[in-house]
């Protein structure tokens, strides 16, 4: 992690090493909202794509089970959208739409 990224959320790849992460920007969840007006879009929701579902060490083993994932799924739906949350998805997905 680059000192940028800790600051601004920018990281840069400062290798010619191409298996070195990419340069990109980290949005925080509560930026994705304003990004989305400051284009013209209305946005819609906010959502986690992982949510925290990826921090249980037995992970494989609750999706290999059907009612175990059922339980799983159901409770990383009803937290998809929670704000306080959101950060602990390795990926967010903003819904908008054209105004």
């Amino acid at each position: 992690m680059t000192a940028d990224h800790r600051c601004n959320g920018q990281h840069r790849n400062p290798t010619a090493n191409p298996v070195y992460f990419t340069t990109a920007y980290f949005h925080r969840p509560e930026e994705l909202a304003k990004e989305c007006v400051s284009v013209g879009l209305t946005h819609e929701a906010t959502v986690a794509v992982e949510g925290p579902g990826w921090l249980l060490p037995d992970l494989e083993a609750r999706l290999a089970d059907e009612r175990r994932r059922s339980v799983l799924l159901d409770a990383l739906a009803a937290l998809e959208a929670e704000p306080t949350l959101l950060g602990m998805s390795a990926h967010l997905l903003a819904v908008a739409r054209r105004c």
